[in-house]
């Protein structure tokens, strides 16, 4: 008899493990969203739900509480007894089961953080059955509530004291702050549309083109991130400053793991240029990489810009042969540099001599040997970003 033989007495462990993976993959792409949604200020990770979503509007700090909720058997409908507690032919007291439901949690948070609370939510990667579908939709647009909502709103009544004498229409209102996100696919123990989510705006938010791999390990970072700020223990009297630093997510968080500086994503995020981000971006890294200082990346970067400015502006008033032997002159030494055959410190010649041929080749007075320089390095750009 070999082990895989013998079925095991239990699976506990790795459900349990799947389930804190689905709810990190839905952590981790809602921080993602920090890179877009000016509101949003950070992501809790595991405090009060699985995860808390802090946004501010006019100052005020304004809350989600979402729930992950997963089944391996993806044609799994979740009934209003496991959503709401809500039993159909209930044969024991107490007749229902609210506070003991997934919603019945849910609403605490409304009930404690009032007008905090933007709303609760519970997102799968399955469906809801048709009963639970009907509540909710008499809920969101005030429908005239059938059976099942009314015991709902009986329930509700007596989980929530403030709400004991409210009318129906209170009730509604206040059960109104439920949002449910049935088939959300990232949940699902295949990796492929959650890595595809998260890979868009890794790839968005980058100055340098990353290869799969190192969207991979972006990736694993953000999970580990989400991972660390959901296992630190916080103790009862934590102030909110230890609370954000030990168990939240915020935008330089995430900044700190992606291949972006701070300066151009703001670039980004006011709808700049993103291959000219890149491109810069590039430059920089290569020279800091070779040790210059950031006044002399910034001086060289600025050589790149003026030639590009000028090449733009000239190159239809120059013969395209003589402008192919020139670029050609310029790829070579470009070529040399990234191979090591001249390094940036004994170039000065080189580019003398080059500034010499290219004036000569095309015929213009105005080419400087730091128009040159920037020509080289333009070149030395397209062949690292290839």
């Amino acid at each position: 008899m070999k082990l895989h033989e013998v079925r095991p007495r239990e699976q506990s462990g790795r459900d349990t493990i799947d389930r804190f993976r689905a709810q990190f993959k839905a952590a981790s792409l809602e921080s993602l969203a920090l890179l877009e949604n000016g509101e949003m200020e950070r992501v809790y990770c595991d405090i009060h739900e699985d995860y808390v979503v802090k946004h501010i509007v006019n100052s005020k700090s304004k809350y989600r509480f979402v729930q992950v909720k997963t089944k391996s058997k993806l044609n799994h409908q979740y009934t209003i007894l496991e959503i709401f507690g809500l039993k159909k032919k209930p044969k024991t007291s107490p007749i229902h089961d609210l506070v003991g439901s997934f919603v019945g949690k849910l609403l605490l948070h409304v009930d404690k953080f009032g007008d905090a609370c933007v709303s609760i939510e519970i997102c799968t990667n399955v469906n809801f059955d048709d009963e639970v579908e009907k509540i909710y939709k008499e809920v969101k647009d005030k429908l005239s509530p059938t059976q099942n909502t009314m015991a709902l709103i009986e329930e509700t009544k007596k989980l929530i004291p403030s709400l004991a004498t409210k009318s129906n229409s209170d009730v509604i209102a206040f059960l109104s702050h439920l949002a449910l996100t049935p088939r959300k696919q990232i949940l699902n123990e295949e990796e492929d549309v959650f890595v595809s989510q998260a890979s868009s705006q890794i790839f968005k938010y980058s100055e340098i083109n990353l290869n799969p791999l190192e969207v991979k390990q972006i990736i694993i970072q953000l999970l580990s991130l989400i991972e660390d700020r959901s296992a630190v223990p916080l103790s009862s009297s934590i102030t909110e400053k230890e609370l954000d630093a030990k168990a939240s997510v915020h935008l330089d968080d995430i900044l700190d793991i992606l291949c972006i500086s701070r300066s151009a994503y703001y670039v980004l995020r006011a709808g700049g240029d993103d291959k000219a981000i890149k491109s810069v971006s590039i430059l920089q890294r290569m020279l800091k990489r070779s040790g210059f200082s950031d006044d002399t990346v910034d001086t060289f970067a600025g050589f790149k810009c003026s030639w590009e400015a000028w090449y733009r502006t000239n190159r239809h008033d120059l013969l395209e042969f003589r402008l192919a032997v020139a670029k050609n002159k310029i790829i070579k030494i470009a070529g040399k540099i990234a191979t090591g055959q001249i390094d940036m410190g004994s170039i000065t010649e080189e580019i003398s001599n080059l500034t010499v041929q290219i004036s000569k080749d095309l015929g213009r007075s105005d080419v400087s040997e730091e128009l040159i320089f920037g020509a080289v390095l333009s070149e030395l750009v397209k062949g690292e970003a290839q």
